[in-house]
């Protein structure tokens, strides 16, 4: 830190870098310096100066060779992940990682279509990447905060706090993340985002899940653990009438389904689809053997909200992924706060002052990128995988 401030580098402006960007300028009772913003889209000089950022670059060694930047908040395509990851680190800074962790890319001798690569010898690869990941972490001694945000949402951490009070067991968690698709075309490629629906929206819920079914086991006393997991992923977006839907997958899927059964012989059942036309729905429910609790992200109802027209309204962003501004709706409102992204950063920025671990850290990344490969497997089998299986 320099003058006291903890010195910031934002790499990647997309949606999770427009929330992170929001997010340091709420920060509370923090000393943030907004260094440098690093992207290759022309709009990065216009994301600079809108959030308040001192400088903007296309070169992201220039970050790792700018000696005040002490942490990297790297929300790029998942197939840069791990190596922007452990050069940071290596420079001697900081690293924010977004969902997911690292996947499977491809290499030499693959076919073009690396979604058609063995779901079993990906498995292992990626172990083996995130391996390298967890040795650059021991060896600079560098936080390393895992972006999941549903953690972080302030419904979510009232529903763990209940759980935890009320010494509530969690039977069945449902999940679901659904919207139209994604505009960003890396996502329709295999070889720069790692997988589809289950790599790259699964993940919300399941980092949840394991969050939450680890503080409740661990709470009573018990062994937590994931024993065994099932899935479905499909494309099934292929040749419909697409004109409301941005799915257009290559080699990646648009519709995924998993269930993981943790080591108490409860389940998560989670979805996740690029089919839901008009809306973002980003759903936790939570059903205990003496309670029911459901977070609602989006939509929720803390705005409804009707136009007869768009007239001077038609680029106001009402709510994610709907197509007009037209009739009834429900707004979001705050969305940095209610999906968890303002205490995310709160938390990270806290972690590097006080030199304490985040809620969201490496070990929760390393376990929910391994069950997703395993879902992976599991896909490809047609059966129920049981993780003892698959151990190294």
């Amino acid at each position: 830190m320099h003058n006291g401030k903890i010195c910031v580098a934002l790499v990647g402006i997309g949606w999770a870098g427009v929330m992170h960007a929001k997010a340091y300028n709420h920060l509370y009772n923090m000393d943030v310096d907004l260094k440098t913003v690093c992207a290759l889209e022309p709009t990065v000089s216009e994301f600079a100066e809108r959030y308040n950022f001192r400088s903007y670059t296309n070169d992201f060694n220039a970050v790792l060779n700018d000696e005040e930047i002490d942490v990297v908040d790297i929300v790029t395509p998942p197939n840069l992940h791990k190596s922007m990851a452990i050069s940071a680190m290596c420079s001697g800074k900081h690293v924010i990682c977004e969902k997911p962790l690292t996947g499977y890319f491809g290499v030499e001798g693959d076919p073009q279509a690396v979604g058609t690569v063995s779901k079993k010898k990906m498995l292992f690869d990626v172990r083996s990447a995130i391996d390298e990941m967890e040795t650059a972490i021991a060896q600079t001694g560098k936080k390393f905060c895992y972006a999941a945000n549903w953690i972080y949402s302030p419904a979510f951490l009232r529903a763990c706090e209940l759980v935890k009070a009320k010494g509530t067991t969690v039977l069945q968690i449902q999940g679901l993340v659904g919207h139209k698709g994604s505009s960003a075309d890396y996502v329709r490629h295999w070889a720069r985002s790692g997988g589809g629906t289950l790599a790259r929206n699964i993940v919300h819920p399941l980092s949840a899940a394991v969050y939450l079914k680890r503080m409740e086991m661990e709470s009573k006393g018990l062994s937590y653990g994931v024993k065994s997991v099932m899935c479905d992923c499909s494309q099934i977006t292929a040749g419909v009438d697409n004109r409301y839907i941005e799915a257009d997958p290559i080699d990646t899927e648009d519709w995924a389904h998993a269930i993981f059964t943790f080591a108490d012989g409860t389940k998560a059942i989670l979805t996740a689809a690029d089919t839901f036309v008009g809306e973002c729905s980003n759903k936790f429910e939570i059903y205990g053997n003496d309670a029911v609790l459901k977070c609602n992200f989006s939509p929720n109802n803390l705005l409804d909200i009707y136009f007869s027209d768009e007239k001077d309204i038609k680029d106001e962003h009402i709510s994610e992924k709907s197509d007009h501004n037209i009739g009834h709706k429900q707004a979001a409102v705050c969305e940095e706060v209610v999906r968890g992204y303002y205490s995310e950063i709160q938390d990270f920025m806290e972690c590097i002052k006080y030199d304490r671990e985040p809620l969201a850290g490496f070990k929760l990344a390393r376990e929910v990128t391994d069950l997703v490969q395993l879902a992976y497997c599991a896909a490809e089998q047609g059966m129920c995988v049981e993780l003892a299986d698959y151990m190294k």
